[in-house]
């Protein structure tokens, strides 16, 4: 029987009130924790965060394949702990984790023919440790970078959203930052430039992302956005500056995080490890000021803005998504997913 080949993508949340898994816990403590200079380890909590679907049944599915996107350790996030609290064993085994960039991990459910007799449902439950971020002590010591570590190139070029590379930016950039001493009150100017001129727009959550063009591109005084929008007009304007920065996106909400390096005088080690030439600093573009530091605490899903596309491999997204890809028998109704995406707090 000839089969057709489906791909699906949804964003469906499914907020269950199921009980979180239980965990042996560990003490753990973040590679950056141990590093002197950059943002400072405020405090923590732990959270479970639990990742998965629910597939309906009534079809077959043969190469039937699941991606969703999944927490990764970070300087302020530690991933304890990984139980499969609701999945058959044998299923266990055909789990990938796949790093995307450097800035995301997808977690893979290879579960080739799937025919169930009543709903299907596959939870990974992840134990993360999330940490605020405290703003360093001496802001002066920072610079912009002169060279860059090949991990770090890439955040200055455009990417979905953050056309970084339009004149429009660089001449903002050079008029922002004209009266500003240091390297560190030059991406302060930029912040509150986008806090200052950019109005929240409410309505826009909910909805694809402008973009940083776009928003140059409105009516001078009329500028509106959301986070999405604020987070890629500050993203562009860094990297008109040769600034490198990033968005950074936790649960229905992203803010930006900048690079910048430590001063060559004041490069520092101990005896356990060398401090890294530079560092990431965040910064949220929309909501309370929070520069050099923040207080969120919220997992994090990704650190980057260009993504492959599910839909198109050869292009890129600012935000990833879970999908579902297969191939089913001509006729057949496509399948009914929806994806678990939640933390509950311990």
């Amino acid at each position: 029987m000839t089969q057709r080949s489906i791909f699906i993508t949804l964003s469906i949340l499914c907020w269950t009130a199921i009980a979180s898994a239980q965990f042996d816990f560990a003490r753990n403590e973040p590679d950056g924790a141990r590093y002197i200079g950059g943002p400072r380890l405020g405090e923590n909590h732990t959270q479970i965060w639990r990742a998965g679907f629910i597939l309906e049944p009534g079809f077959a599915i043969e190469n039937l394949l699941v991606a969703i996107p999944v927490p990764m350790n970070w300087r302020e996030q530690r991933i304890v702990s990984i139980n499969e609290e609701k999945m058959d064993a044998n299923l266990a085994s055909r789990i990938e984790y796949r790093n995307l960039n450097g800035g995301a991990t997808e977690m893979w459910f290879h579960l080739g023919r799937v025919q169930p007799a009543r709903p299907l449902e596959i939870v990974v439950a992840f134990e993360v440790q999330n940490y605020e971020l405290l703003p360093p002590d001496n802001p002066s010591q920072y610079a912009i970078p002169s060279r860059l570590p090949p991990d770090i190139g890439p955040y200055l070029r455009p990417s979905p959203k953050i056309e970084s590379n339009e004149s429009v930016f660089s001449k903002m950039y050079a008029d922002i930052t004209k009266d500003r001493d240091t390297d560190w009150d030059k991406v302060e100017a930029l912040y509150s430039f986008v806090q200052n001129n950019v109005k929240y727009d409410e309505t826009a959550w909910n909805k694809p992302a402008k973009g940083a063009l776009a928003v140059t591109k409105m009516p001078k005084g009329a500028w509106t956005g959301d986070c999405k929008d604020m987070t890629c007009l500050f993203v562009a304007l860094c990297r008109a500056g040769k600034i490198p920065a990033r968005v950074i996106r936790v649960p229905e909400h992203c803010y930006a995080e900048f690079y910048l390096e430590l001063k060559q005088d004041t490069r520092t080690s101990n005896n356990r490890r060398t401090s890294p030439p530079g560092f990431w600093f965040p910064c949220q573009v929309s909501g309370t000021y929070s520069f050099g530091g923040i207080p969120e605490k919220r997992v994090i899903l990704q650190k980057g803005d260009s993504f492959p596309d599910a839909d198109n491999p050869k292009a890129k997204v600012l935000f990833l998504r879970e999908y579902v890809r297969g191939d089913k028998a001509p006729g057949s109704p496509d399948p009914t997913v929806k994806f678990i995406q939640e933390a509950v707090l311990k």
